[in-house]
């Protein structure tokens, strides 16, 4: 026999809000508009040069090896399942597709902008729209950090903006580096510019991994690129004419050293915080909810007092 208080319970219980609002269709409607300004230019639907081309034409000494940018496929398709994903009814007015908000169409209208810009050669929009995107996906990430989820929820809503947060990150290193490049910036010029966003990219990284709870997937990303770099200037490959032309040896060497470092500081860093967060802040923080649940409960299981 089922209980009345169960049934006025569930009553109350307030209804799954399935209606389509404006976010969904417009993320869907602007993923399908991004995929295809970006294939435009990658498969040669347009007559522009494709971003490999233009990478190898501009490269700098922090460009990393080709095998680094494959990490494209597994953002457009990580960002197609959280299209499709957030179309399921029990989905549709979830907290996170609130906290996602506008950042999507934003993020999207500057990649569009960045792809033609790059491919027109117009090095100095390409720029701002680089940070355009940055500053889009870093607010999106920061949003969606500040609702309690589980890991499903996770890889779900947050996965696909830390994913290509962490990527934009490294590349607007890169393209800061290819604004000298393009002027035709003096080898010291260079290499200050490199080493100043070396600098930064760590900075950012450890920035990322001190908070808690954390989002490792931005700086395991970040570790990605600086790898790819390393390996671009440690390949049995001969290096672009363009380096070896611009740069003594000992320049290239120092590079090569100085990359390799924030790799293995940037590396360490991932695994002292995941300790530290399965060893002392995870354990800190469960105990801390129970305290709290035990707490609530004792508080609601007493009775007021009657008055003499």
């Amino acid at each position: 026999m089922t209980d009345a208080k169960d049934i006025s319970k569930d009553a109350a219980a307030p209804a799954v809000d399935t209606s389509i609002n404006r976010f969904i269709v417009f993320n869907t409607l602007f993923y399908i508009l991004n995929s295809a300004a970006t294939y435009a230019v990658q498969f040669g639907w347009v007559n522009l040069p494709d971003n490999g081309t233009l990478s190898d034409k501009y490269q700098t000494i922090l460009t990393p090896w080709g095998t680094s940018f494959s990490i494209w496929i597994a953002i457009f398709m990580y960002q197609l399942l959280w299209v499709i994903w957030q179309w399921l009814p029990s989905q549709r007015n979830s907290e996170g597709v609130m906290r996602a908000w506008y950042f999507y169409p934003i993020f999207s209208t500057f990649q569009a902008g960045w792809t033609y810009s790059f491919a027109n050669e117009i090095m100095w929009l390409s720029l701002v729209c680089m940070y355009g995107i940055l500053i889009a996906l870093v607010s999106a990430s920061m949003s969606l950090q500040k609702y309690k989820k589980k890991l499903g929820g996770y890889l779900l809503w947050q996965g696909p903006f830390s994913l290509q947060t962490g990527w934009i990150i490294a590349a607007s290193a890169v393209n800061t580096n290819v604004l000298p490049v393009f002027y035709g910036a003096s080898a010291q010029t260079q290499i200050i510019v490199a080493s100043v966003t070396l600098a930064v990219l760590v900075t950012v990284h450890f920035s990322w991994l001190s908070s808690y709870p954390v989002d490792f997937a931005i700086p395991c990303v970040i570790v990605w690129a600086l790898g790819g770099v390393y390996g671009e200037l440690s390949s049995d490959e001969p290096l672009q004419p363009i380096i070896t032309e611009t740069f003594s040896e000992k320049q290239i060497s120092g590079m090569r050293t100085a990359v390799l470092v924030c790799l293995i500081v940037g590396g360490s860093g991932i695994i002292a915080k995941l300790l530290y967060v399965l060893l002392k802040q995870r354990p800190e923080a469960l105990k801390a909810e129970q305290e709290k649940e035990s707490a609530s409960e004792n508080s609601e299981s007493e009775e007021p007092q009657e008055s003499v």
